[in-house]
């Protein structure tokens, strides 16, 4: 589990601490939002589980889905607690299996010769619960601008085959060795933060939002070992019974 920071821990318990005293009248006026949409991934870029000189392929696109309740406050302010699928993502690549090896700005894009490749599968998935207030203008055309925690689980799985027949070695002791192959998976609940902009009309929203997520996982040393991904770009269309 992610150890988070004093300062975030705070403003998450002060946070969570107005939602149940404000929770009488926030259930009172409560109503059912449904959503779905598309989310990009973010990756934590070259050298994370891929090599941009070498090949690879990358799924970095997702569908996504919410649904959780809304109400509002005030005329201009409104809250939202919503459950959130952010899809699945994965990379297949082959890369040097020594970051110190791999050079992109080369002509071989290794420093000398390049080490004999290794071919690395992964894939995981996250979701997680999001508490965010919004600010928005009155009228039949709204713009609200919202933002909040968001505590989300992730998880991580990786293979890589060929790692014995390349290198001799087994690398990192989180990994564990069968046949040749080497393979490691975590999973993790951790505190990330969502911001976004919206644009509704009646029932119906369309809200662009980013969603911070992709916290790396203990017990691997000094590398920090994050999932592909460090956050997810959605666009989605939002129902409002």
């Amino acid at each position: 589990m992610v150890t988070l920071p004093r300062p975030i821990r705070t403003a998450f318990v002060r946070f969570f601490v107005a939602c149940v005293l404000l929770f009488p009248v926030m259930a009172h006026a409560a109503r059912v939002e449904v959503g779905a949409g598309i989310a990009q991934s973010n990756t934590h870029g070259d050298g994370t589980w891929y090599q941009e000189g070498f090949q690879h392929s990358l799924s970095l696109r997702s569908p996504a889905f919410l649904l959780g309740v809304t109400g509002d406050l005030t005329p201009n302010l409104a809250w939202h607690v919503d459950a959130v699928s952010l899809g699945s993502y994965s990379v297949d690549s082959w890369d040097t299996p020594v970051d110190a090896n791999y050079n992109p700005s080369t002509p071989t894009h290794c420093n000398g010769a390049c080490l004999p490749l290794v071919h690395v599968i992964g894939s995981g998935s996250v979701y997680g619960i999001a508490a965010t207030l919004q600010a928005h203008t009155r009228g039949a055309w709204q713009f609200g601008a919202q933002a909040g925690p968001f505590v989300y689980h992730e998880s991580w799985n990786l293979a890589v085959p060929n790692w014995t027949a390349a290198t001799g070695a087994e690398g990192n002791v989180q990994w564990h060795s069968s046949n040749g192959a080497l393979y490691s998976g975590q999973s993790q609940w951790a505190l990330g933060y969502t911001v976004g902009a919206t644009l509704t009309h009646g029932p119906l929203t369309l809200a662009l939002s980013y969603y911070a997520d992709g916290h790396g996982f203990k017990g691997h040393g000094a590398d920090p070992w994050p999932p592909l991904w460090k956050g997810q770009t959605v666009l989605m269309i939002l129902y409002t019974f």
